[in-house]
């Protein structure tokens, strides 16, 4: 049984990590991406390239960046961003240097130790947005911050000053260094960002204004739970661009699923901030010749102090029958090539359960318990014997507030389902291994206006 989503992007072939690098650039976009040419697991870091006209049917591009020998990114292109200046498309990421080596057991060369590479950030441009020019410009880590861990620059431009947030580690502590530039060739340090006993690395750090407030998003390394120890989330807060000084609020995560990291953030072209994050697969599903996929893409919205993110409008038009179910308090649908995109209501002063991806006896259940306010996503029934899925746990707890009739929305897309919930301000993900029998989605609870759509 194919495995591959429909909608959720993935990689031909080969291990696929963070999103890089996206952007709307002359009519399109474009997603980079961290990728291995040669097998199914992380090393031999290049970045991968497609493009589209809508964010859902992509067109595979050849490589925009591959390491040289000789140079500051010979052992890797890590992850990155991209711009636009000047009509044309600029590049920025890490490259790295291994200052010792070995081969892994999947047979690719990673560091001795933790700390023997050097991260140096570099830039290219293109004037087509195709084949990419390295440039001379290198920023190396400033003397109180780690060589090694050092990386993932995501670069805007305000009032025609350009800014830089680099992920960094001190004395065994995340941060996030803010550079500023007039020129894109001279880059100091504007301030630094931290938070006490939060993760020994903040990877991937995106900033950002949306709805009057400054937004950080970042991966802390070192503080998750349940199997996932590395996760990803935003503070809400204000920055003050002359001091550099960020006023931040709490942590909240982005995804309280599974799996989910190292997202990243563009404005298009209809003004839309949008994101797209990796969801980590450990090894390829079975059957595949690939392992890793990203989110559906999701616009974000700043509502009070949270982060409400919803697919994009573009989803729509790959909708195809809709089934009109109406309100339920026990059914089952059947669903055959395991994609779909569901919207329902479901009343939270009452218990319900939900089972996605079921056959006879088990699927993945969603679950609300009136009495502790806790929704619970478990995907037990869906791992079907595939080991890499109980890595980062098989079961995750969300408490909410919530009352009364509240709407859900469901996108199922073969090996993988994204539940979000009030509008986007919670998110559920979860990479599964369904077998060809978990066809059916069964209904117990108080349901109203449920309305599927097969993609």
């Amino acid at each position: 049984m194919d495995k591959r989503p429909k909608l959720h992007f993935t990689p031909p072939k080969n291990w696929m990590n963070d999103p890089n690098g996206l952007c709307f650039y002359k009519g399109e976009y474009h997603l980079f991406y961290q990728h291995n040419p040669e097998n199914c697991y992380w090393g031999n870091m290049t970045w991968g390239h497609a493009k589209s006209k809508d964010l859902f049917s992509w067109e595979h591009l050849d490589y925009a960046l591959i390491p040289d020998k000789g140079f500051a990114d010979e052992d890797g292109c890590f992850s990155g961003s991209a711009f636009i200046e000047n009509d044309e498309l600029y590049l920025a990421y890490t490259g790295i240097v291994m200052t010792e080596k070995k081969i892994n057991e999947h047979g690719n060369p990673v560091t001795a130790t933790d700390d023997s590479m050097i991260s140096t950030q570099l830039f290219a441009k293109s004037k087509n947005g195709i084949h990419f020019e390295k440039l001379e410009t290198e920023i190396v880590a400033p003397e109180n911050s780690c060589k090694a861990h050092f990386r993932d620059p995501k670069v805007w431009k305000k009032d025609g000053v350009y800014y830089m947030v680099v992920g960094a580690k001190e004395s065994g502590k995340g941060k996030i260094l803010l550079y500023k530039s007039e020129d894109l060739k001279d880059w100091e340090v504007l301030s630094e960002i931290k938070k006490d006993d939060f993760g020994f690395m903040w990877e991937c750090p995106d900033m950002f204004s949306l709805d009057g407030k400054d937004v950080l998003i970042f991966s802390p390394q070192g503080i998750g739970q349940n199997g996932q120890e590395h996760i990803s989330g935003y503070f809400v807060g204000e920055l003050d661009y002359g001091t550099g000084s960020y006023s931040f609020d709490k942590f909240n995560l982005l995804d309280y699923g599974f799996e989910y990291y190292a997202p990243q953030t563009f404005l298009d072209e209809k003004g839309r901030r949008v994101l797209i994050g990796w969801l980590v697969n450990h090894a390829p599903l079975p059957g595949e010749n690939w392992s890793g996929m990203m989110t559906l893409p999701r616009e974000l919205k700043v509502i009070g102090e949270r982060l409400y993110s919803y697919p994009v409008e573009e989803i729509l038009s790959y909708r195809k029958e809709l089934i009109q179910v109406g309100s339920v308090t026990e059914k089952s649908i059947e669903i055959l090539d395991g994609a779909f995109d569901m919207e329902f209501k479901v009343n939270l002063d009452k218990d319900f359960n939900l089972t996605i991806f079921k056959n006879k006896v088990e699927g993945l259940e969603l679950s609300w318990d009136e009495k502790t306010s806790v929704l619970t996503l478990d995907r037990t029934g869906v791992i079907n014997g595939f080991k890499p899925l109980e890595t980062f746990g098989v079961k995750r707890e969300l408490e909410i507030s919530n009352r009364g009739v509240v709407d859900f929305r469901v996108i199922g897309d073969k090996s993988v389902v994204e539940i979000y919930v009030n509008g986007g301000e919670f998110v559920m993900s979860s990479v599964i291994n369904r077998d060809k029998t978990q066809n059916n989605i069964f209904f117990k609870g108080e349901f109203e206006d449920i309305k599927l759509w097969k993609i």
